[in-house]
């Protein structure tokens, strides 16, 4: 598993999101969403978070405490990033104010591809993140557990997705309304909710393994190098 070039990729993230700013600011219109903006922000937190649980294994002595804390809280936040896939739903619920005389006009194709820039910056954030957290695991244990904590973390990101949108529920109730969070988790426990989970867990897990093996597999073998070396 390669190790990440950290400073280049924090700098291409914070490029990206403000790309997405951007273009939200230039082609804002009466049909737009103005939570995309703070679900981009929430989308960030769990790559912070792990982060610092990268810094706190390579440059800590004290280290098992932080990195368990620190892990839980990633844990509770990561869904926030596979959530943004969601907001797509407003295209179609909101498609009346795009037609006219039953026409769809320009304006969904705009909000389409603004909708769709901020779902794939906070997938990639989402991925990036699980990335750091494998990277730590499979350094402190092996590569199986790693695995096996990705494919959790997976199917977790689907019922945190559940309980965000259909139950209305934030990552932070967990810490100041754990009452509500409980009775919320109690009647949310149903067949469908759990094909629910399986699904974007699959969708999640599908998006990380593809950057996963973008990073690790599909890089030139020594003797390409070496014929690009001549032909150069």
């Amino acid at each position: 598993m390669k190790n990440l070039n950290h400073k280049n990729l924090f700098i291409f993230l914070v490029t990206l999101s403000l790309i997405n700013v951007v273009v939200y600011i230039i082609c804002r219109n009466k049909t737009y969403f103005d939570f995309l903006n703070w679900n981009l922000f929430l989308a960030w937190i769990p790559l912070v978070l792990s982060s610092l649980v990268y810094l706190i294994y390579k440059r800590s002595k004290v280290k098992s405490i932080f990195l368990v804390l620190l892990g839980m809280l990633w844990l509770l936040f990561f869904p926030n990033s596979p959530y943004v896939i969601t907001d797509l739903i407003h295209l179609t619920v909101k498609k009346d104010l795009y037609a006219t005389n039953g026409i769809i006009g320009f304006a969904y194709w705009i909000d389409f591809v603004v909708i769709h820039l901020f779902t794939w910056t906070s997938l990639l954030l989402g991925a990036f993140s699980t990335y750091q957290i494998q990277y730590v695991l499979m350094s402190l244990f092996n590569k199986t557990i790693s695995w096996c904590f990705v494919m959790i973390t997976s199917i977790a990101g689907g019922y945190g997705i559940l309980l965000g949108r259909e139950y209305r529920l934030n990552s932070w109730e967990a810490i100041t309304d754990w009452s509500k969070v409980t009775g919320i988790i109690e009647g949310s426990l149903t067949s469908s909710s759990v094909f629910f989970c399986l699904l974007f867990g699959l969708f999640i897990g599908t998006v990380y393994v593809t950057i996963y093996v973008l990073i690790n597999c599909m890089s030139a073998s020594k003797e390409g190098k070496k014929d690009l070396k001549k032909v150069r």
